[in-house]
């Protein structure tokens, strides 16, 4: 009996390795991204990745302003910023992720440097993108498709000279001509929401 038991447990260790993994740099949007996962606290980090890998300090918010966050494996290829839920900043309850290393890999193929067509494959349908050249610009809004609610990723135009109708507070359609014309592509870090 003791022999099925211990064959139970190692199936069963060997069936979730991935959970226990901290070398593990997957991100499966909407349920982790490697051992985070939605409701996890600056200890539980602590306990999954090391005291020494998370450094509590301000990161980048909108519009300049500096919000209390944390780095995981900062200046490293696994380099994430992980910004703490406002409601809940006693517990430092992790909100958002974002991706800045090159280490990790979204489940579904999303990634930075990908053009609108790709990201539009990913979604499901066509989306929405900001205009250009203005604080919010280039960032997508994916209303109604698959990464809806769950990431949020901004494009950059790769031509010098970006027409006037594809600049300013305005929504285009990721099918548009022109701003495909624009050939833009996602900017290196994604966040993931961990809400």
């Amino acid at each position: 009996m003791s022999r099925i038991l211990a064959c139970l447990l190692l199936f069963t260790a060997f069936l979730h390795a991935d959970e226990f993994d901290p070398k593990d740099n997957t991100i499966v949007l909407g349920k982790r991204v490697g051992l985070i996962k939605p409701g996890m606290s600056a200890a539980d980090i602590e306990r999954a990745y090391g005291k020494d890998n998370l450094k509590l300090q301000k990161i980048p918010g909108a519009e300049g302003e500096e919000i209390d966050g944390a780095k995981l494996f900062a200046d490293t290829d696994r380099e994430l910023e992980i910004v703490w839920d406002p409601d809940n900043e006693k517990k430092k309850v992790v909100f958002d992720i974002r991706v800045m290393g090159k280490a990790w890999k979204f489940e579904n193929g999303l990634k930075s440097g990908m053009t609108v067509e790709e990201v539009e494959k990913i979604n499901g349908k066509p989306f929405k993108i900001a205009g250009f050249e203005w604080d919010y610009g280039g960032y997508a809004n994916f209303e109604g498709g698959k990464l809806e609610g769950k990431v949020s990723i901004r494009f950059s135009p790769t031509t010098e000279n970006i027409p006037e109708y594809l600049s300013g507070d305005k929504q285009l359609s990721s099918a548009d001509k022109k701003l495909r014309a624009a050939k833009p592509l996602v900017d290196e870090g994604i966040s993931v929401f961990m809400r």
